[in-house]
Formats: C-alpha cells, structure tokens, sequence
C-alpha cells in the first residue's frame, strides 16, 4: 500500500473515531445508562414498584425474541404509520401552506379546522367502522388523523412567524407572489414544517399501536397486548422499547430529509 493511500486510510478512519467516539456520542450513551440505573433502584428499593420486570429480566426477554415474527409485526406496524403520515402530509401540507399564505383559503378553512381539532383520535375509532369497511383502512385513517392536525398548524405556524423583512427584500426585485411562496416563504418556515412532521410521527406511532390492540390485527400493539393478557411483563416492557426506537428512527428519518432540504443552515 502506497503513502498516499495510507494517509487516505488514517484521515478516513480518524473521521470516523471522531464522529463515533466524541462528547456528545458520550453524553447520550450517559443518559441510557442514568435511565437504566434508575430504573433498577426503583424496582429495587420502591415497594409500590416490586411488581415491574428488572433490566435484567427485559434483557433476557431479548434471545426469546422470535426474529421473523416480531419483523413481521414491525413492517406491519410500521407501513400503517407510513400510509397514515404520508396522507396526512400530502392533505394537511397543502392545506397548511394555503391558509398561512392566503387569506380566502383561511377565511374558508381553517373555522372547519379548528372545529375538528380538538376531537381526540381515539374519539373517531366507533365512527371508522362506519367509513370503512377493511379494518386496515379504519386503522391508516387514525394515523392520517393523528398525523393531519401537527402538519396543518405548524406549517401555518412557519409561515405566518416569516420574518416580514424578507418578503419585503424580495418585492424590491420584483418578485411575484407564486416565487414568493416558493423561494422566500416555504424556505424560511422549513424548521417549524420539519418539526411538525416530528410531532406527527409520534402521534401517528401511538395511533398505529393504540388501534392495533383494539383491532387485534397483528402489529406491535397487538403484539404487546398479547403479552400482557399472557402476563409476561417483560416482553409488554421489551415491545415498548421497539415501539419507542421505531418512533426514534422515524424521527432521524424525517431529520435527514430536513437537513437535505435546509442545506443553508449549515452555512451559519
């Protein structure tokens, strides 16, 4: 191996150990192992808490995982939340950018909106048995509900919160009002759009697992309450945590679509 490819491998591998290996990587590593542990001195030393599995005992649980039937109650878990936030993002979005942005859209819309919202999803569960009849339908159309509402407001949020110099700078260039909304407006309210397709995500995560266990259709929350009506506390404890780290992932997911459409901030 020559010198110069020598160099390549130690810059690339030096990279790496400082992306792994650093303060923050740490930091989050820390917070798992304070979270563990006082999980463990609860269990221990709390009477009232006796009766919840130890660590040890939900890591135990892990090897009788069955490997192709907890990744099948994953992909079906998980393409419902897909189907029900992809809806709701391709409704809510649209519909968010036209009531921020136009005042008829606002005038005609959003009193309907507001109306709807604050009726809780599960409210809507007997009502999805007479709207659909395929049980997976009643099921992607909660998470749809449960995603529509974040998407809606914080993507009327964002652009309402523009800060008003900027359309102001782009009207001097003689700008009209269709760029307007896609060069100057849409950009700017990107960060508060981003972070109501996170809090979307989560609501339709606990939509998704919420009506599986009524529907007992298969997925993670039928999975989970499987257990519990078995009473093996350990597997209901170890099907929280992957419904919790596929809701983490989820996140990291629309994270990176984020970050690539808002390139810019990572110019400042």
């Amino acid at each position: 191996m020559s010198t110069s490819e020598l160099n390549k491998s130690f810059h690339f591998w030096k990279q790496v150990r400082r992306k792994v290996v650093n303060w923050t990587t740490l930091r989050r590593i820390m917070s798992i192992v304070l979270f563990l542990m006082a999980w463990s001195i609860l269990v221990q030393f709390t009477g009232h808490f006796q009766q919840i599995p130890k660590p040890l005992a939900v890591f135990h649980a892990l090897f009788q995982l069955e490997p192709g039937v907890i990744f099948t109650e994953i992909l079906r878990s998980f393409l419902r939340v897909l189907g029900g936030f992809l809806i709701g993002l391709l409704i809510g979005f649209p519909l968010g950018v036209a009531i921020g942005y136009s005042r008829i859209a606002n005038y005609l819309f959003f009193p309907a909106v507001e109306m709807v919202r604050p009726i809780p999803p599960i409210a809507w569960i007997p009502l999805t048995v007479l709207f659909f009849i395929e049980i997976e339908s009643q099921i992607v159309f909660l998470t749809f509900y449960g995603a529509f509402f974040p998407i809606v407001y914080n993507t009327m949020g964002g652009i309402s919160e523009v800060d008003i110099r900027l359309p102001r700078a782009a009207m001097s260039f003689g700008i009209n009002r269709m760029g307007m909304l896609w060069k100057i407006i849409l950009p700017a309210a990107m960060p508060q759009i981003f972070t109501g397709m996170k809090v979307a995500i989560g609501i339709t995560w606990l939509m998704v697992v919420a009506a599986e266990m009524i529907a007992s259709k298969g997925g993670l929350g039928y999975w989970v309450w499987h257990h519990h009506t078995l009473m093996e506390y350990p597997m209901v404890i170890l099907g929280m945590g992957i419904i919790g780290l596929c809701g983490a992932l989820c996140s990291l997911g629309i994270d990176a679509v984020g970050n690539h459409f808002m390139k810019w901030r990572n110019i400042f």
